[in-house]
């Protein structure tokens, strides 16, 4: 590790220490004599497939966000190879993790993600998600016959009538580059002020709607229920709105964004949550499935209009 940071530039290394939290990638943050970085090991992705992440990041960065860019080694590269796995380090931004989100909080954000997707709309690379359509659909259909009989239902249906829908305003909703997994956990505070926005590593070129939707859902709902806290969600939707106007069939699409926004993140859990079921250490680091199947039964119940007061 001395090497590895020696290669930066970075000074001395002074203290090394694994961050707890990560499931899809591993973390650690690095102590040198010159500040406070950290180093991510990619878990999933193979070297060739890790730059499209890093120059969404350096896009971004470009146009003025709080982003953690690859920071480059001596020789002028910024990925390097790490325990056999592509590695890179980034800047350490101040700021702590929020506790749970707030009005003031899901307000700020409903503007930032706004100027976001605005940033990310002239990125040339349209990769498209590794968690999308084709995923949701193969995936439901290896994981239905595991679920209950009423779970299986659920899963399936939602996909259909989502594909129903999409098949006819698909090229009639706003697409960019979108971060596709802008949990609460995924940006860092200081008191009330947002210092930085992390991990890109699911960002994607995907329908802008979609990705409002992931962070409502989050942002916004109770977790122990899965309703819709009003008071938050007028709070994001409006500065969103304020900021970037959608277009009527972006309105109308914002119901079926919703669900399926919930239905993707409730199929990554259980498809995670199945694939550890046999390792007690692996099942206890997994998010539990049932926080998104809530959210999405309510959203089946009542997904409220992007307009409504």
């Amino acid at each position: 590790m001395r090497g590895l940071v020696a290669d930066y530039n970075l000074g001395e290394l002074v203290s090394f220490q694994g961050i707890s939290g990560g499931v899809e990638n591993t973390n650690y943050f690095l102590t040198t004599t010159t500040g406070k970085y950290v180093l991510t090991l990619f878990e999933e992705f193979e070297f060739n497939e890790v730059p499209y992440f890093l120059d969404v990041v350096s896009h971004l960065q470009q146009k003025g966000f709080n982003v953690p860019a690859a920071l480059v080694d001596a020789e002028g590269e910024r990925l390097r190879v790490v325990q056999n796995r592509p590695a890179i380090i980034v800047d350490c931004f101040p700021g702590g993790l929020l506790e749970s989100t707030t009005v003031e909080s899901c307000r700020l954000m409903g503007q930032v993600l706004a100027q976001l997707h605005t940033a990310g709309m002239d990125f040339p690379d349209h990769r498209p998600s590794h968690r999308g359509i084709d995923w949701w659909r193969a995936t439901a259909k290896e994981i239905a016959p595991e679920l209950e009989g009423e779970q299986a239902h659920l899963l399936l249906e939602q996909i259909c009538e989502f594909d129903k829908f999409i098949e006819q305003y698909d090229d009639q909703l706003a697409k960019g580059t979108v971060h596709a997994d802008l949990f609460y956990n995924n940006t860092l505070f200081e008191g009330d002020e947002l210092s930085a926005i992390i991990d890109f590593y699911n960002a994607c070129y995907s329908w802008l709607m979609y990705d409002l939707a992931i962070v409502v859902n989050d942002w916004c709902s109770d977790i122990t229920t899965g309703e819709l806290d009003m008071d938050k969600y007028h709070a994001m939707v409006n500065a969103y709105i304020h900021e970037r106007e959608p277009s009527a069939a972006e309105i109308m699409s914002w119901p079926h964004m919703l669900k399926i926004a919930a239905l993707r993140f409730w199929l990554s859990r259980l498809e995670a949550w199945h694939g550890a079921k046999d390792d007690p250490e692996r099942l206890a680091q997994q998010h539990d499935p049932m926080e998104f199947q809530r959210i999405l039964e309510s959203r089946v119940r009542h997904a409220p209009s992007l307009t409504e007061n």
